[in-house]
C-alpha cells in the first residue's frame, strides 16, 4: 500500500490499493519435516479455498454511487463511481493475469439508448452452451447455455467451491462494437481503483468512527450532455486479455458480436441544468415553489402576518374579561402556533372528549426550566387553563412516554428497581441507625450487629452505569417517536431544514417518567426527589461525553446548560448517507461546538443536538465521495494538478498546473493511462520537479478529484 500524504487529522489519504493476502481461488498448503529416522522426510498436504463473492454482492458492502440515482444536474466533465465499505472487495478476484494491482470491478457509463437490460439468469447462461460445467469440490455439474456469438468469462465452466451452475446472478449483454468504445484497457484498470482513508467523526452516529476507509472504483467515461446517462458496476473477472486498446481496437476473440457480463447495480442520472446537486439540494431548503425562504423554526405555517406582542396581549385581556371575539381567538391559536403548539384530540380518563395542546422538546424559542420533578402521575405534569378550558398536555405526556419507554427495556428496568430497592433498604437502615445512636448515646453494646449496620450504611449509592448511560441517551431523545418530535407533518416539510431549542422541562418529565418504576406512595416519590436529582445531573453529564470520546474540541465548554439543534427533511439525505456537519456557536464559524447526537430518523430525516447554541451549520459533502473529473471542453480536457512530493502541502492545487486528458474518438472514453503518464510527465518538469518516479492510482485519483461541496446555514431564530 501506497500513502500519497502523511496521516493528519480531518485529511484524505489515498491509497493506491489493499491486495488481499490470499485472492479468491483454490490452494495448497504442504508441510515437510526432516528427521534422523527412516524415510528421513515426512510430509502431508492439506487443499482448502477462499471464496469470495462473484454472482452477487453483499448490499452491506456498497456504500453509495455517485452520481445518485435519478439525479439533475451539471454533471459533465464529471466520472461516474462507486463507493465501497469492504477496502479489498475490488482486488479479491483477478482481472488482468499478473497485475494484482488491477480491481475485477469496473464502472461502464452508457449513454440514451446504449443501455442494456438487465436479465435475471443462472450461472449456466455465462457458458458457452453444450460446455460442460463442473464445480471445486462437488460432483454437482451442469451445462452452459449461452449462444454462439457471445463472449463472456473465461473459465467460468470451472466452478469455485460452493458455486453452482443455478446461482441466480443479473446479466447485461453489450454489442462489441460498443464494448470496445468504452471499455477500459487492461493498463486502465490498475489506475480506477485506489481507497480513501480518513476521520469520520462528523459523520451520523451510525457512522462515526475514529478512521474509516473507503473503496472507490472509477468510471473512465464521460457522461452526455442534455440526456439521460446509465451506469453499471460490472465484473471484469479475467477479462484483462480482452479488453480493448487505447484506441478501442478489439480484442475480442474472432467471430464475437456480443460481450455478457454481470452486473451487481445500475442506476441513471441526467446531465442538465436543473441542478439536483448536493449544493443546489441545500441551498433551496425552506424555500416555496417561487424561490422565496420560508420558516426555518419548527412551527404550524398559517397564511398571514404574525400577530404582534400587543395583539396577543389585547386578546388576553380580553379573554381574561370573558369579551374574547373570534377574530381575538384566532390571534390567540396563531400565538400558540409560533410557540410551537399544535391541537389535538383528548380524551379524558372519566369519558368525554375536548380538545388540548401539545408542544415537543424542539421548539422555535428558549425555555427556562421552571417546573418541578418528581411528580406522582403523568397527570400531575398536565397543565389546565380555565379560562379556555384547554388543557397543555406536553409534559405530561413526556412523562408517561418516559415510563412505557422504561418498562419497554427489561434490562433497564430491572437495573434500575434493583438499585431503588436497595436504596430504600439503605435509607431505612439509616433511620433505624440514627434512632439507636440518640438512643444508645455513642454504647457499642452490640458491637457484631453494628458493624454489620456500619457496612449497609457504606454501601455506594451512586446509580449504576447501565442505568446513567440509557438515561443519557433518553435525555437526548433516543427512542422517543417521530411524532413526539414532530407532532405535525406541516412543521417539517419534504426540503426543509428547522432549528431548535431542546425544552429541559420537557425533557426533565421523559426522565421522570421513567424514573418512576417501583414508585408506589407519596413517601417513595418524596424519598427519591435527591437520586432522580443526581441521576438527572449524572445522566446529562455522560450524555456530553458519547461523541466527546471520539472528538474533544479543546477550550469549548457549555455553561449554559441550554441545548440547541436542528431537523433536516431532505432527498440530500438519501444521495449522500455520509454528508458531515458542523456546528459553530458564531455566526462567523470560527468556534466549533460539540455535537451531542446525529442521527438518521429515516432515509430523508436527520437529527443533529449540539451541545449549546449552535449560530451556524456547515454541512460537507462527503469527503470519501469526492467526485472525480475533467475540466473544460472536448478536445481540451485537463485537469488542475495538486502537490504529491513537491514543494507545498501534499494536496494542495498548483497555481495554473494543469495536464491534457486525452479521450477516444468517440470523445467521451478517457484514455486513463495516457492521462496518468501526462500528468506524471507534468509533475515531472520544471518548474514542478516533483520527482515521482513509480505513479500510483493513489496519485492519479488525488490529480482528478474535484473540491469537496459546502453549504453554511445561519441559524437567524434569535
Amino acid at each position: 500500500m501506497k500513502n500519497t500524504t502523511p496521516a493528519a487529522e480531518n485529511e484524505v489519504i489515498f491509497i493506491q490499493y489493499d491486495i488481499p493476502p490470499l485472492k479468491s481461488a483454490e490452494y495448497t498448503i504442504t508441510v515437510k519435516q526432516q528427521t534422523n529416522q527412516q524415510p528421513g522426510e515426512f510430509s502431508t498436504s492439506r487443499r482448502f479455498a477462499v471464496t469470495s463473492e462473484r454472482f452477487t454482492l453483499d448490499p452491506d458492502d456498497i456504500n453509495s454511487n455517485f452520481p445518485q440515482n435519478l439525479a439533475n444536474g451539471e454533471f459533465g466533465g464529471t466520472l461516474p463511481h462507486v463507493l465501497f465499505n469492504r477496502r479489498i472487495l475490488p482486488w479479491e478476484r483477478s482481472s488482468v493475469k499478473d497485475d494484482d494491482t488491477a480491481p475485477w470491478l469496473a464502472v461502464f457509463l452508457f449513454g440514451e439508448g446504449e443501455q442494456p437490460a438487465v436479465v435475471k439468469e443462472k450461472a449456466r447462461a455465462l457458458v458457452p452452451a453444450g460446455t460442460a460445467i463442473t464445480v471445486a469440490g462437488s460432483t454437482i455439474t451442469g451445462t452452459g447455455t449461452m449462444p454462439a456469438g457471445i463472449f463472456s468469462y473465461p473459465g467460468m465452466e470451472k466452478l469455485d467451491y460452493g458455486e453452482t451452475p443455478d446461482d441466480d446472478c443479473n446479466i447485461i449483454d453489450i454489442p462489441a462494437a460498443l464494448f470496445n468504445q468504452i471499455a477500459p484497457t487492461k493498463k486502465d484498470l490498475p489506475f480506477l481503483a485506489h481507497i480513501r482513508k480518513m476521520q469520520t467523526l462528523d459523520k451520523s452516529d451510525d457512522l462515526a468512527k475514529d478512521v474509516e476507509n473507503f473503496t472507490v472504483v472509477l468510471g473512465n467515461r464521460l457522461p452526455q450532455n442534455d440526456t439521460d446517462n446509465y451506469a453499471f458496476l460490472l465484473s471484469l473477472e479475467n477479462f484483462g486479455d480482452y479488453l480493448p486498446d487505447d484506441d478501442g481496437n478489439s480484442n475480442l476473440p474472432a467471430g464475437t458480436t456480443t460481450v455478457r457480463l454481470l452486473s451487481y447495480i445500475n442506476w441513471s442520472y441526467s446531465v442538465n441544468t436543473r441542478d439536483e446537486t448536493f449544493k443546489s439540494l441545500l441551498e433551496h431548503l425552506n424555500k416555496n415553489e417561487l424561490d422565496q425562504q420560508g420558516l426555518t423554526v419548527l412551527q404550524v405555517p398559517f397564511n398571514g402576518t404574525p400577530p404582534g406582542p400587543e395583539a396577543v396581549q389585547a386578546a388576553l385581556a380580553k379573554q381574561a374579561t370573558g369579551t374574547l371575539t373570534p377574530a381575538d381567538a384566532t390571534i390567540l391559536v396563531q400565538n400558540a402556533l409560533l410557540m410551537g403548539y399544535t391541537p389535538h384530540g383528548h380524551s379524558l380518563r372519566h369519558s368525554g372528549h375536548t380538545v388540548s395542546w401539545f408542544r415537543s422538546p424542539l421548539l422555535p424559542y428558549l425555555v427556562k426550566e421552571t417546573i418541578a420533578f418528581p411528580v406522582s402521575c403523568s397527570d400531575a405534569a398536565n397543565r389546565y387553563n380555565p379560562e379556555t378550558g384547554m388543557f397543555d398536555i406536553s409534559y405530561g405526556a413526556a412523562w408517561q412516554l418516559g415510563q412505557l419507554l422504561a418498562l419497554q427495556n427489561k434490562n433497564f428496568a430491572s437495573s434500575l428497581y434493583n438499585w431503588k430497592k436497595g436504596l430504600y433498604a439503605w435509607e431505612v437502615t439509616k433511620e433505624e441507625q440514627e434512632i439507636i445512636n440518640n438512643k444508645y448515646q455513642g454504647i457499642d453494646a452490640f458491637g457484631d450487629v453494628f458493624a454489620t449496620r456500619r457496612m449497609l450504611m457504606e454501601k455506594d449509592t451512586t446509580p449504576p452505569k447501565d442505568v446513567v448511560e440509557w438515561m443519557a441517551k433518553l435525555s437526548l431523545l433516543n427512542g422517543v417517536p417521530f411524532n413526539y418530535l414532530v407532532a405535525d407533518e406541516r412543521m417539517l416539510p419534504p426540503e426543509s431544514l428547522r432549528f431548535f431549542y431542546i425544552d429541559n422541562n420537557w425533557v426533565d418529565a421523559l426522565m421522570d417518567g421513567a424514573f418512576s418504576i417501583g414508585r408506589s406512595t407519596t413517601a417513595s416519590m418524596i424519598l427519591e426527589t435527591p437520586y432522580l436529582t443526581t441521576l438527572r445531573a449524572n445522566a446529562r453529564n455522560t450524555a456530553t461525553l458519547f461523541r466527546k470520546k471520539k472528538k474533544s474540541l479543546k477550550g469549548y465548554v457549555n455553561n449554559t446548560g441550554t441545548i440547541t439543534g436542528f431537523l433536516l427533511r431532505s432527498a440530500v439525505l438519501k444521495g449522500w448517507p455520509g454528508m458531515e456537519i458542523t456546528g459553530y456557536d458564531d455566526a462567523a464559524g470560527t468556534s466549533e461546538i460539540d455535537k451531542l447526537r446525529i442521527a438518521r430518523l429515516s432515509e430523508e430525516v436527520l437529527l443533529c443536538i449540539f451541545d449549546g447554541v449552535v449560530q451556524r451549520v456547515s454541512i460537507h459533502e462527503p469527503p470519501e465521495a469526492l467526485h472525480s473529473g475533467v475540466e473544460g471542453v472536448y478536445p481540451d480536457y485537463v485537469t488542475s494538478l495538486r502537490v504529491i512530493q513537491g514543494g507545498g502541502d501534499p494536496g494542495s492545487g498548483i497555481d495554473g498546473a494543469t495536464a491534457k486528458i486525452t479521450t477516444r474518438s468517440n470523445q467521451q472514453t478517457l484514455q486513463i493511462s495516457k492521462a496518468a503518464d501526462a500528468i506524471k510527465t507534468v509533475l515531472n518538469a520544471p518548474p514542478l520537479n516533483e520527482g515521482i518516479t513509480d505513479f500510483t492510482a493513489a496519485q492519479f485519483a488525488l490529480e482528478m478529484i474535484k473540491g469537496v461541496v459546502k453549504v453554511d446555514f445561519l441559524n437567524t431564530k434569535d
